[in-house]
Formats: C-alpha cells, sequence, structure tokens
C-alpha cells in the first residue's frame, strides 16, 4: 500500500518513536532534512512506507545527531520591553513606544515606534520586515565589495525566507542570503556569501568548489561549525 503526504511515524532501531512529515512528490529518489520543525522525508509518489521507513531506519544515528541540535533552550521571541535579540551577534535590548512606524539601533538598544502597541502580530510583522530590509541592504553592499575584490559577478542579490538553506545561487547568476543570518557574526555572513559566489564557477559541491570556497573564504570550516551548532537557534525569530 502506498502513502500519502502528512505526518507519520517510525520505531527507530533503539526503540523510539519518530514523527517526520512525508512529501511525495515526482521525483526518483529518497532524501531526507532536519528543519526547525523537525524531519521531513521527501519520497517517490509510488514508494511504499515500508520501504521510507527503513531507509529512515538504517539512517537513524544520523537523524538523532541532528535533531538534538534543533533542541535548544531559547525561549519563544515577543516584542516586549526588555526582550534580547541579535544583529551580527551583538545583543540588542527592545524598548517600546507608541509613536510613528520607526525603529531605531542605538548602541546596544532597539527602539521601536509603534502606532498600535496592542496589536502583537501586526507589531511583530512590522519588525520582521524591517529586519528583512535591513539585512537586505547589508547583504547588497557585502556582496559588491566581496566581488569586487574577487572579480565575481552576481547578477542580484536577493533575499531568502528558506527554512533549510543559508543561501543558494541558480543558473542566472542570482545570489539568496537567507534573512536570518543576520543574527550571526560577520565571518559567518562572509563565509555564506562566499560559498554562494564560488557556485557562479562551480554549481556543485565538488573539490574544485570547495578549493574556490576556500580561496575565498579560507577559515569556512570555522563558520561552518559556528552554523552547525547554532543554526537552529536563529529561527527564534520566525
Amino acid at each position: 500500500m502506498f502513502n500519502l503526504s502528512g505526518t507519520k511515524k517510525v520505531q527507530l532501531a533503539n526503540g523510539s518513536l519518530i514523527t517526520y512529515e512525508l512529501l511525495k512528490k515526482s521525483r526518483r529518489t529518497l532524501s531526507l532534512k532536519i528543519t526547525p520543525k523537525g524531519l521531513v522525508v521527501h519520497a517517490p509518489l509510488l514508494m511504499s512506507k515500508n520501504r521510507i521507513d527503513q531507509f529512515i531506519q538504517n539512517k537513524s544515528k544520523w537523524i538523532q545527531e541532528k535533531l538534538l541540535l534543533t533542541l535548544t533552550n531559547e525561549k519563544p521571541f515577543e516584542i516586549k520591553n526588555g526582550e534580547r535579540f541579535k544583529i551580527f551577534d551583538k545583543e540588542l535590548i527592545i524598548t517600546l513606544e507608541e509613536g510613528k512606524n520607526n525603529i531605531i539601533i542605538h548602541k546596544n538598544d532597539c527602539l521601536i515606534s509603534f502606532r498600535n502597541l496592542s496589536n502583537p502580530f501586526m507589531l511583530k510583522k512590522f519588525f520582521l520586515k524591517w529586519l528583512k530590509n535591513y539585512a537586505h541592504s547589508y547583504y547588497i553592499e557585502r556582496v559588491k565589495n566581496l566581488c569586487k575584490k574577487n572579480n565575481l559577478r552576481p547578477q542580484t542579490t536577493l533575499i531568502s525566507n528558506a527554512k533549510t538553506r543559508w543561501g543558494t545561487c541558480n543558473n542566472k547568476k542570482e545570489i539568496r542570503l537567507n534573512w536570518r543570518l543576520i543574527q550571526c557574526p560577520l565571518f559567518v555572513i562572509d563565509y555564506v556569501i562566499c560559498h554562494e559566489l564560488s557556485h557562479l564557477k562551480f554549481m556543485n559541491h565538488s573539490k574544485s568548489f570547495w578549493h574556490q570556497v576556500y580561496l575565498l573564504f579560507p577559515n569556512y570550516k570555522k563558520a561552518e561549525e559556528y552554523l552547525k551548532k547554532n543554526g537552529f537557534k536563529l529561527y527564534r525569530l520566525d
């Protein structure tokens, strides 16, 4: 019997029960992704659940290691007086006031003026829109500087809201960078930019590609380690 897409469960080799999101598409292979919400499995349309579950069981060690990284002690983000968030790994403290919609950063403070502080949904929407625009402006300028330094020419730099990728580069030479990276140290943002710029020359992850990454950003392994340990914390703002 073939299962449709949806939430499924499977027992791993150690006896633990895991829930995963099954997405069936017209494709030939199985793939696993760990997202902030857990395990997502992409599978061919006609593949049976037994075969999918067996694949998951064979990858159980990898899955459990990755899922542990999603567990953080971070409390849900709320826009309120005294709440903290980061830009460039620098912690900022929020102060709210009623007034014309505006956000000002001064030293360690982030002053948010908003017309209707009693509407938390619209307040957060306003804040995230501002933060994404802030990130986009920085990314554009940083990509321009790195390209000038390394004689590279992407077509454009765009913002990304992806749940599983920090950046992408397509055949049109469009660079997309995840807005959540704005919370990271500068060297991590530079690494992701250099990673995507390297795809301008190699649209794969071959040895030649990684050599190109090394030429642009020799300390890339340190940045990758940071994202491995802290990446899921960046989704707190959502």
